[in-house]
């Protein structure tokens, strides 16, 4: 049982500090981290999960169904809620299920390229001083860490590890993972992430 007391973006301090920072920086002008978190973190997952869940309606993807239970609390009163899990989807070929990825990671890379560029037009537009120079710096390192980590992702798709899942109606699913320190992480979770 999943206890929520207050909104999501508190219980992972990093987060927090992200989006803290981000505001802290569109002050000084430079907006292009905020529209990152805003894009990655909302705008991205929704999109992903709309596309996914359009697909699993005309049966080309499947996803396990997994609801978590928690309890909300609503003006101090205890409410039960289940909520739906976004899982790994199975895709009905490794090659299907590679094409998806490649695209999602490709138009993932192609919002952290337009994020660096915004930043490059925000920054030749602020003044030039210490001040400016710092807080463009603190904002150019995440964004190019993150475009980083996805073109390594897109590197690595090559290497994509497929579970194969068999159902009971006789279809077969293809399910995709990237190989890091002996352990299988969902690709799901990797094209999600704010990483």
């Amino acid at each position: 049982m999943n206890y929520q007391t207050s909104a999501l973006w508190f219980y992972q301090p990093v987060a927090l500090l992200a989006v803290v920072l981000a505001g802290l920086l569109a002050f000084f002008g430079f907006s292009a981290a905020f529209g990152y978190l805003l894009l990655a973190g909302l705008v991205w997952p929704v999109a992903i999960s709309m596309y996914l869940h359009t697909q699993k309606e005309g049966e080309k993807v499947w996803s396990p169904h997994e609801n978590s239970e928690w309890v909300v609390y609503v003006n101090g009163i205890p409410v039960r809620e289940d909520r739906a899990v976004l899982t790994n989807p199975g895709f009905a070929s490794e090659e299907k299920t590679h094409r998806f990825f490649l695209i999602s990671f490709l138009i993932k890379l192609a919002l952290q390229v337009g994020c660096l560029y915004l930043l490059g037009v925000q920054f030749l537009a602020s003044p030039m001083d210490p001040v400016s120079a710092i807080a463009g710096m603190v904002c150019l390192i995440p964004l190019l860490i993150v475009a980083t980590n996805t073109i390594k992702h897109l590197r690595q798709l090559n290497q994509l590890h497929f579970t194969m899942i068999q159902l009971t109606t006789g279809q077969t699913w293809y399910q995709a993972g990237f190989e890091h320190d002996g352990k299988t992480i969902p690709a799901l979770q990797s094209l999600l992430s704010l990483k």
